[in-house]
């Protein structure tokens, strides 16, 4: 939190009054990291995200929001102070950038097992990100990816409505591995925002086919 409170008054400053790119979507990929996702399980997220945007389908999505494009981040959360950026935000404009967007997210591995899954510090950190950041998105979007329930560090419901506030809404992608009625638990405590919804996976492996489904959801074209 006081790395957004920072961000925020860097971003006051008229120093800081630099041109924005314009792009239909601002977006971050966030992926659960803690301690109840196992290095296989992480694995999964990597490798969906990666197939993802090598997908025909995903890759004309992008090509559909011309002229303007999609930016899109990748970081990977747990606890408080435990959050790391592992891919900065990229614009995509065509289907060779996307598939290139995929080969990187292939190289990523997985930079710590956190001790804790704090979903508010997914969303403040997530949102401090797209604040500060090059592009003026038309949508601006979290996409939080999780196996279980916030138990450590902030105030959830703060930190959903500090993200609506900014206009930032939230997604949802619950795992379903462990935790029974976590989809009802993303609904109701974690999305926030105009259309924001959730995509559950039934568990890692069905992560690729839920990862795919929502990308396709959020990387609409602006007039539909």
């Amino acid at each position: 939190m006081k790395w957004l409170v920072a961000v925020l008054a860097v971003l006051a400053s008229p120093a800081m009054a630099e041109p924005t790119t314009p792009v239909a979507i601002e977006l971050v990929l966030a992926l659960d990291s803690s301690a109840s996702v196992d290095r296989e399980e992480f694995q999964l997220q990597l490798d969906g995200l990666a197939l993802a945007f090598r997908d025909a389908e995903v890759q004309q999505a992008i090509e559909h929001l011309k002229p303007f494009g999609a930016a899109v981040a990748v970081l990977q959360w747990g606890a408080p102070g435990e959050t790391r950026i592992v891919l900065p935000f990229t614009h995509l404009e065509s289907a060779r950038d996307s598939k290139a967007f995929g080969f990187r997210i292939g190289l990523i591995r997985r930079w710590m097992r956190a001790s804790a899954t704090s979903i508010a510090t997914a969303i403040d950190d997530s949102a401090a990100l797209i604040e500060a950041n090059a592009f003026d998105g038309q949508r601006r979007v979290i996409d939080v990816s999780g196996d279980g329930p916030d138990n450590a560090g902030g105030d959830l419901e703060a930190a959903r409505q500090r993200a609506d506030a900014l206009r930032i809404v939230i997604n949802g992608l619950p795992i379903m591995a462990d935790q029974d009625g976590l989809d009802v638990y993303y609904r109701d405590n974690v999305i926030i925002g105009p259309d924001a919804f959730i995509e559950p996976a039934r568990d890692f492996e069905d992560y690729i086919r839920a990862i795919r489904e929502k990308l396709l959801r959020e990387l609409r074209p602006l007039a539909s």
